[in-house]
Order: structure tokens, then C-alpha cells, then sequence
């Protein structure tokens, strides 16, 4: 059964075009059923001993997982860009001690399909929720079983009852928060334990009699394991109720396929090829995921095709059967059948050390390349002349004149300046970002669930006697501004709140449908409390494959500030790309034609928002589409600086640079604040 259900992950990482097989909810509900009858079986008999139980599953799980944290570790050392390290060594100290899923959750990332720039070791995160339960466990088992004796009574029947009601609260709690916040729910333990749950009661509850109607219900379930990735989109749907179509499967089969029935689906099961999937399917779904990333990441495509895909089929197959051989097996066979406190203790140790050969290296590199990083960073507060940013597209280039000696010098200060490398790195440039981008005193989490209405405002700068009060409120597109306007503020006496939320802007529905809407309600209500002299909103809305355009809702919020005497002023919102500038300009340098865009693609000929049917006319309007673009394109570098540090965000580089054009703009858009 594991080594079906997990054969169908793979098989579905690799050819299903990013669908989820149900495979790990079918995993996890064996895993319950095998861990829990095991667990129950020592309790009864008195022969539960934590020490042993914890240092059998580190040993048959720890060593193959270590052998390729390891090697992804190094892989992405010596092939990925270096922007890519941190990450990818976080993940594997997260992976390494069983937390994968709670950094995926901590660092607000979904699951999603395969892809060169998708993490990998996101799989770990299964594994990550089964050694949480390893852990937790045995502990309550042999508590359970501690007071069941003290109480005479079965301990079946208490755990009967425990897990009924544990299991309940968690399928009600991944109900909820898979409605709410599908991408959490996706990884949260919490919303996992009932697939073990349900395994576990019925390794409680065995099931007897009854031979021929279990055996149909087991082809039933087969038929429901294998149809669940064909049907269902788990990665949007799990762990909500549809998971109950694998789950069920699961159950049926474990329930009737060991029956003696001779048309059950048993002799399938147990047929060669199957029972050697199993053998090494557990070190197939350690290797399977990253040597398809690594792949996409080499060979630079956005998906696997069918050549591909059984390329790293077979590459995974023999690394799973050489890892099983080298490494599993002698691990298991050098385990004993019974095991003292002195050998459980010895083999937790060494379990514990080869942990830390892995994780303490990884640990270090990451705080030495993050040291340099934050070197680097503060480097680039101190850029010399040459890194001019904003202000080149503000004069124009000096050109070569045969018979002008210093028009000819300037344009060789020019080139020399053209040929200093690019800052902030493109490597670099993901990371260089202002201190409110994520701060979380100022911005509120994306997406919808208990309190992500709430508004998380801070003081960006607070004069004791400020001569204005402005407000920044929207998402990242407008609180990307915050830093460059608290400079602005800082010469002219002005006090600076933020208010942000991933992906959300400013906006006004009557009833709001969504916590974007309600966010939006409260930051009018506490702006209305505040009364700013004005309020900094992103204006148009640009679109990696369309125009820019006005959003209606958003000028709705408008009026409502100026219903109440309170001015907005909209910042022309910058372009986004399909692609990745700081990885097209690694790649092919500065000046490639490929890494810009076409300034027409992007904006209109007149900023859109000035024409809007309703704009309040107390509006100021500020537009520096001439600071991020050229007339016919948009470039990644300019004036030797990196302009986006993604695919749709500006580096706190360039934004430095912009300040003296942003606060122009400002005075002629809104002189009342000067």
C-alpha cells in the first residue's frame, strides 16, 4: 500500500502536469494505522520503551533522508545562482529536523507544481508532518497506557475515544482553515492528524468476518486511490473534504485487501514490481523530487516533458535501489531485534551526530553567505558616482564628437561608467529591499483567515511638531514607496504611517466579499480617525500581459477619503514582466534585448487615472514612468543600477534613487504639502 501510494506521487510529479495524486494522504493514513498498531501491541504488552521506539524510526528514516539533504545541499552549491543558497540551505536544516512543513507555512510559500524555480525539497514536508507524529506519538501511547493501568481498564478503549476526538477536531479545523487559508492548511500538522487518526482507529477497531464484502470494498478502494489524482485538484482541495476520496480508498484497502478471499485485490498487491516499488519507495520519494528540479534548473525549462520525465524517473529509481542498498539496509540489519536502554541510547546518538553533519555545516555556510549578503547590502548605501540609478534617464547620455575634446572625455567617463558592474548584484537583488516590506508591524499577512482584516499600521517617522501627516495604504506595489517617501518627509517635517497587506490594495465595496475588502474598510475608518493631509495609493494597475488600467473599486475608496476631506495621491504604477529581470540580466548581461520590455506594452500614452470617470478632484497624481522607462522600452539596469528586484518590485537601490524625482512629482501633484 505505501509502496502504491507513493509510486503514485511520483508518477504524478513526473507526468501529471502538476496534479496531486492523493498518494501522501494515502501514506499518511498507513502510517497511522502500522505506527499506532505497533505502539498498541508494545503498551498491552508492557514492553513500550520510548527510547527504543524513537531510536528504530530515526534509524530507519534518518539515514537516507540525510543522504540526500546532503546532496541537495551541495548540488545547489556548485549549480544553482547564488540567490538560491539561502533558501535552499534553510529548507534543508528545516528538513533535517522535521520542521519543513513550518518554514513553508513561516515563509508564506504553497505548494505548488514542479518548476526551476520551485524549492527542492518542498516534499519534505509529508515527511516533516510523519516525524512530528513519531514523536508525539509513542509519548501519548504510553501516558494513555500509564494511566489505563493505574485506571484497569483497556487501553484500546481510551485511545478508541482519543483519537475519535482528536481526529474530529483536526478534520474540522482543516475544514475551516482550508476555506480560509488553503496554502497553510495545506502543510499545518494540525490539519494532517486525522488522515492518521483514521488509520489509527482502525488499527484499533480491526475488523473481522464479513470476507467477501470487505475484499469488494478493497478494489473499491484501489479504485478510488488510483482515480483521486485523475479527478481532484488536491493541491488546491486537500486537506479540505474532498480528501476523504483517498483517505476512504485507503481504508477500504486496508481494511479488505488482506482478506482470504481469492478474487480480493491481494495477489495484485503482492505482485514482484509492486513489492519492489515498495522496498524502495520510500527513498524514491526522497530522490524523485529534487532530481526533477535540479533538472528544470539546468536545462532551464518551466516543465518536464514525457522524455524528461522518464529521464528522472530511471535517475531516481537507481539512486532509491542504490541508497536502499547501501545505506537502509545495512542501517536495518544492523538494528537488533530487542533493544536495551545502552543501544537505544547509542543509536539515537549516532543518529544524532550524522544530523549534525549535515545541519551544523549547512547552518554555518548560511551564516557566513548571509553575513556577506548583509555586507553587501550596506555596501550598496554608499554606491560611487558612477551609480547614477534613476537620475540617467533625468540627462542625456553625453555622445562622441570628433572635433570636442571634452565632449569626447565625457563620453569615455561614460562607457567607463557603463562597464562597472551592475548593483545591486542580480544575485543579490531579491534581497535588497526596504525595511517595510516585510515588516510586520506594518504590513498584514495575504490572504483571507482569523484577524488578516486587521489593520497593522506603524510610524515610519514621527517629528515632534510634523508639519503634515501622510498616509501610505495598499499592497506591496504601493508600501514598496513608503521608504522613498519617509526621505521625502524627512526634509520637509512630515510624519509617516504605513499601512499594508500583501497583495491588496486600496479599495471600497459596500459589502465587502473578502478580507481584502474588510482590511480596506478598516483603513478608511482609521484614516477617517486620523485625518492625514493625505494618502499615498498606487494609481493605475499594470499587468504582465495587458496594458495598465484603473480599477473602479479603488477609485471608489478615493471618493470615500475625499468624502471626508481627505486627499489621495496616486503613484503610476510600475511596469511587471513575465520574466525575471535579475535572472535575465545574470544571464545574458545588461544590454540583452530579451531582459526589457516594450514601454508601450505597458503604459498608456497619458497616465489613465488622470481621466478616470469619478476621480475626486482633490487627486494629486504622480508619475515617474520617465524615471523607471526609456520612450520605447523599460530596462532592468539603469544608470548601472538594478531597477526590479523580481519579476514586478523595485530594488531599495533604485527607490533611493528615484527620491529626488519622486519628490518633484510631489510638489507639482500636491503642493498643499510643502
Amino acid at each position: 500500500m505505501r509502496g502504491l501510494a507513493l509510486l503514485l506521487v511520483v508518477l504524478f510529479h513526473l507526468f501529471g502536469g502538476g496534479r496531486v495524486s492523493g498518494g501522501v494522504d494515502v501514506f499518511l493514513v498507513v502510517s497511522g494505522f502500522l505506527v499506532t498498531g505497533s505502539l498498541v501491541r508494545r503498551a498491552e504488552t508492557g514492553s513500550l520503551r520510548l527510547g527504543s521506539v524513537y531510536a528504530r524510526n530515526l534509524a530507519r528514516l534518518a539515514p537516507p533522508a540525510l543522504v540526500v539533504l546532503a546532496a541537495v545541499a551541495v548540488a545547489a552549491w556548485t549549480l544553482l545562482p547564488t540567490g538560491r543558497w539561502l533558501e535552499i540551505w534553510r529548507q534543508v536544516i528545516a528538513s533535517g529536523l522535521y520542521v519543513e512543513n513550518w518554514d513553508l507555512i513561516a515563509n508564506t510559500l504553497s505548494y505548488g507544481a514542479a518548476g526551476p524555480a520551485v524549492s527542492p525539497l518542498q516534499h519534505f514536508w509529508s515527511l516533516s508532518v510523519q516525524g512530528q507524529f513519531l514523536l508525539a506519538w509513542p509519548l501519548v501511547v504510553l501516558v494513555v497506557a500509564w494511566l489505563c493501568r493505574r485506571a484497569r481498564t483497556g487501553v484500546r478503549r481510551q485511545l478508541v475515544v482519543l483519537v475519535a476526538l482528536a481526529s474530529a477536531t483536526s478534520f474540522a479545523y482543516a475544514l475551516y482553515l482550508t476555506q480560509v487559508l488553503q496554502p497553510t492548511a495545506y502543510f499545518h500538522t494540525g490539519t494532517r492528524f486525522w488522515e492518521l487518526g483514521v488509520g489509527a482507529l482502525l488499527a484499533l477497531v480491526p475488523l473481522r468476518g464479513a470476507g467477501g464484502l470487505r475484499a469488494l470494498g478493497a478494489w473499491a478502494g484501489l479504485g478510488l486511490i488510483v482515480s483521486s489524482g485523475f479527478l481532484l485538484d488536491g493541491g488546491t482541495l486537500f486537506p479540505g473534504p474532498w480528501t476523504l476520496w483517498p483517505v476512504t480508498g485507503a481504508l477500504l484497502v486496508l481494511a479488505g485487501a488482506g482478506t482470504t478471499v481469492a478474487w480480493g485485490p491481494r495477489r495484485l498487491l503482492e505482485l514482484a514490481p509492486l513489492r519492489f516499488v515498495a522496498d524502495i519507495s520510500y527513498e524514491l520519494y526522497l530522490w524523485h523530487w529534487p532530481v526533477l528540479i535540479f533538472y528544470l534548473a539546468l536545462r532551464g525549462f518551466p516543465a518536464v516533458g514525457v522524455r524528461g520525465a522518464a529521464l528522472v524517473l530511471a535517475a531516481s529509481l537507481v539512486l532509491a535501489w542504490v541508497t536502499r542498498q547501501l545505506v537502509a539496509r545495512p542501517v536495518g540489519l544492523a538494528l537488533p531485534r530487542t533493544m536495551g536502554p545502552a543501544r537505544a541510547g547509542g543509536t539515537l546518538l549516532a543518529a544524532g551526530v550524522a544530523t549534525a553533519l549535515v545541519v551544523v555545516p549547512t547552518f554555518a555556510a548560511s551564516v557566513d553567505l548571509r553575513n556577506r549578503e548583509v555586507a553587501a547590502l550596506e555596501a550598496l548605501q554608499h554606491l560611487g558616482p558612477a551609480y547614477t540609478g534613476a537620475q540617467a534617464l533625468a540627462a542625456p547620455r553625453p555622445r562622441t564628437t570628433p572635433n570636442a575634446s571634452h565632449t569626447g572625455n565625457a563620453a569615455t567617463l561614460q562607457e567607463a561608467a557603463d562597464e562597472m558592474p551592475v548593483r545591486p548584484d542580480p544575485e543579490l537583488a531579491k534581497t535588497d529591499e526596504t525595511r517595510v516590506d516585510h515588516n510586520q508591524e506594518c504590513v498584514q499577512v495575504h490572504g483571507d483567515g482569523p484577524g488578516l482584516d486587521q489593520v497593522r499600521m506603524c510610524t515610519l517617522h514621527d517629528p515632534a511638531e510634523p508639519t503634515r501627516t501622510v498616509l501610505v495604504a495598499g499592497g506591496s506595489h504601493t508600501y514598496q514607496w513608503a521608504a522613498a517617501v519617509n526621505r521625502v518627509a524627512r526634509e520637509n517635517g512630515w510624519r509617516v504611517l504605513v499601512a499594508g497587506k500583501g497583495q491588496c490594495r486600496l479599495m471600497y465595496e459596500p459589502v465587502p466579499t473578502d478580507d481584502c475588502g474588510r482590511w480596506s474598510a478598516n483603513v478608511l475608518a482609521a484614516a477617517g480617525s486620523l485625518d492625514p493631509d493625505a494618502v499615498f495609493v498606487t494609481g493605475s494597475r499594470t499587468h504582465e500581459d495587458r496594458r495598465e488600467f484603473v480599477v473602479p473599486v479603488e477609485v471608489a475608496a478615493w471618493q470615500q477619503l475625499d468624502a471626508v476631506g481627505i486627499p489621495v495621491v496616486t503613484i503610476r504604477d510600475n511596469p511587471r514582466f513575465r520574466w525575471s529581470p535579475p535572472n535575465c540580466v545574470r544571464d545574458n548581461g545588461r544590454d540583452a534585448a530579451r531582459c526589457a520590455t516594450d514601454r508601450s506594452d505597458v503604459f498608456a500614452e497619458r497616465n489613465p487615472v488622470q481621466t478616470f470617470p469619478g476621480m475626486p478632484a482633490s487627486a494629486g497624481h504622480v508619475d515617474l514612468s520617465d524615471a523607471l522607462c526609456e520612450p520605447r522600452s523599460c530596462p532592468p539596469v539603469v544608470g548601472n543600477v538594478m531597477v526590479y528586484r523580481d519579476g514586478s518590485h523595485l530594488t531599495a537601490t533604485y527607490l533611493r534613487s528615484l527620491t529626488p524625482a519622486l519628490d518633484k512629482a510631489v510638489r507639482q501633484a500636491a503642493p498643499w504639502l510643502y
